[in-house]
C-alpha cells in the first residue's frame, strides 16, 4: 500500500528526533518507512520541501483557543510561549524552523494570528510585520542556544569552566558580577525576561 504524505512526514519528524538534522537525508528516510529510495518523492519533490512540510507540522495548533479577554500583550506572550513549545518538541526544531522558508498553512496562521493582534493593539501593519518579526526571531534563537545547550555531552560544564577562567576581574568585572547568569543552558525565566523586555519595547511603540 502507498504511502500517504502526511505518513512520510510523520516519519521525518520521529527520524529527525532520533538523527538529527544534520544527519537527516531522504535516503535515510526510505530506509526507515521500509520503501524503495525515491519512494518518498512522490510526496515531497524535494529535501527542502518536506523540511518546510516538518516544519509546518511543528506549528500545527500554535494559534488554536487564544484567550479572547486577554489583552494584546498577554496573547502575544501566549503565542511565543506556544511556538517556543512547539520548537522544543523535537529534537533541532529551532534549527530546522530557521532552515526553511514555508508559507503553508500553520506559518501563515501563526503570522496571521500575530501581526493581527499588534494591528488591533494599534501599530501600523509595516510595524506589525517587523515587531512580528522581532518576536519570532527572539523565540527561535533563544531556543536554538536551548536546544544545541542541551545537546551537549557534559551538560555544558565544559563551556561554563572555560567562560569562568577567560574572565579576568581587571577587564571583565561587569560580566563576573554576572558570572552565575550567563552560561547555557538558561532556565525558562530566562526567556520570560527578555520577552517581556521586547514586548514593553512594542507597548512603547503604541501611538499615545
Amino acid at each position: 500500500m502507498r504511502l500517504s504524505g502526511t505518513e512520510v512526514r510523520a516519519a521525518a519528524l520521529d527520524l529527525l528526533d532520533e538523527v538529527g538534522l544534520d544527519k537527516l537525508t531522504m535516503r535515510g528516510l526510505a530506509t526507515a518507512l521500509g520503501v524503495q529510495n525515491g519512494a518518498t518523492y512522490w510526496h515531497f519533490k524535494s529535501k527542502q520541501a518536506l523540511l518546510e512540510a516538518m516544519a509546518d507540522a511543528m506549528l500545527a495548533g500554535v494559534t488554536d483557543d487564544l484567550d479572547a479577554t486577554a489583552a494584546w500583550d498577554q496573547r502575544v506572550t501566549q503565542l511565543a510561549h506556544r511556538l517556543r513549545r512547539a520548537l522544543l518538541s523535537r529534537r533541532d526544531g529551532a534549527r530546522l524552523f530557521a532552515s526553511a522558508f514555508f508559507p503553508l498553512p500553520n506559518a501563515l496562521a501563526y503570522g496571521e494570528t500575530m501581526v493581527g493582534l499588534l494591528i488591533r493593539a494599534g501599530l501600523s501593519p509595516h510595524a506589525a510585520s517587523w515587531a512580528t518579526d522581532t518576536l519570532t526571531y527572539y523565540v527561535v534563537g533563544h531556543t536554538t542556544e536551548e536546544q544545541l545547550a542541551a545537546a551537549l555531552p557534559d551538560g555544558g560544564a565544559t563551556a561554563r569552566a572555560r567562560l569562568a577562567a577567560a574572565l579576568d576581574p581587571s577587564h571583565h568585572p561587569s560580566l563576573l558580577a554576572a558570572a552565575e547568569d550567563l552560561s547555557a543552558p538558561h532556565p525558562v525565566e530566562h526567556f520570560d525576561l527578555g520577552l517581556t523586555i521586547i514586548v514593553a519595547g512594542i507597548a512603547a511603540q503604541l501611538p499615545g
